[in-house]
């Protein structure tokens, strides 16, 4: 599994929310807490942080701890909007740049915390057909994560929301695996600078660990999503398993997703 934790509030330096903090994400490559499936996250890394309407980003294909040089980046770089992730690749799929979290495509931004299961030999060919020929064309490598990053884009472009998207990206995958007994986890979260959306879910009854952290030590003016507490002295609230957050500037919303 991959680890997560973005940002929405009043204008901070980015290294904060990726080495801030007693359990920090950069902590968590090597010693997280809540995995579901591994034990370290070494398969690449990414920060995307917000200038204006567009996303800007830095990642690379190899343990964060490598980047001596990442925390004076990131302390210079002041956003009010950070998406950041480290990746536990998925067996079976590549660890190279196609791959790499968070991915961004206009001023979208997206993070896929989880896998589908045998995703390549059963999967990845069904769930791109219904692509529009232009997103078809974009894809890059054969992860699960870019698929269903381009397929939410594909439901926005055919009119629904953040909301709707994700929620028609998870239904769509757990109604082609339908039966099949295969473990399957999927936290999505998606950013345009301006809002935070994300599902929590799976189809067994245990779900990828994610928080909410307000008004923290860390970001006193502003929220956190985080896949684990980043600080031992906050009160960081566990999003439910099987529900849908969404974030602005106006509050948070908690919606609980429909199952079969």
């Amino acid at each position: 599994m991959c680890r997560l934790v973005a940002y929405l509030g009043e204008d901070l330096p980015s290294g904060s929310l990726v080495f801030g903090g007693e359990h920090s994400l950069y902590r968590q490559s090597w010693a997280p807490r809540e995995l579901l499936s591994g034990s370290v996250n070494a398969d690449g890394w990414g920060v995307v942080w917000y200038s204006g309407e567009m996303p800007r980003r830095l990642a690379e294909a190899r343990p964060i701890w490598y980047e001596d040089d990442l925390r004076g980046v990131l302390d210079a770089v002041r956003s009010t909007c950070v998406v950041a992730a480290l990746r536990n690749g998925t067996p079976g799929l590549a660890v190279d740049r196609t791959a790499l979290l968070p991915m961004v495509r206009g001023r979208w931004s997206f993070v896929l915390n989880g896998f589908v299961p045998d995703f390549r030999s059963r999967h990845m060919r069904a769930l791109r057909e219904e692509l529009p020929d232009h997103l078809y064309a974009a894809l890059r490598g054969s992860s699960d994560s870019e698929t269903l990053f381009l397929s939410t884009l594909a439901a926005m472009e055919d009119g629904a929301d953040a909301r709707q998207a994700l929620t028609r990206t998870v239904t769509r995958v757990l109604s082609r695996l339908g039966s099949s007994g295969s473990e399957c986890q999927l936290t999505l979260l998606l950013a345009d600078g301006e809002s935070l959306t994300v599902v929590r879910t799976s189809n067994v009854k245990e779900t990828n660990s994610l928080y909410l952290g307000r008004a923290t030590r860390l970001a006193p003016e502003g929220s956190i999503l985080a896949s684990e507490p980043l600080t031992e002295d906050d009160d960081w609230e566990p999003v439910p398993p099987h529900h849908l957050l969404s974030m602005d500037r106006t509050g948070v919303l908690l919606e609980p997703l429909a199952r079969n």
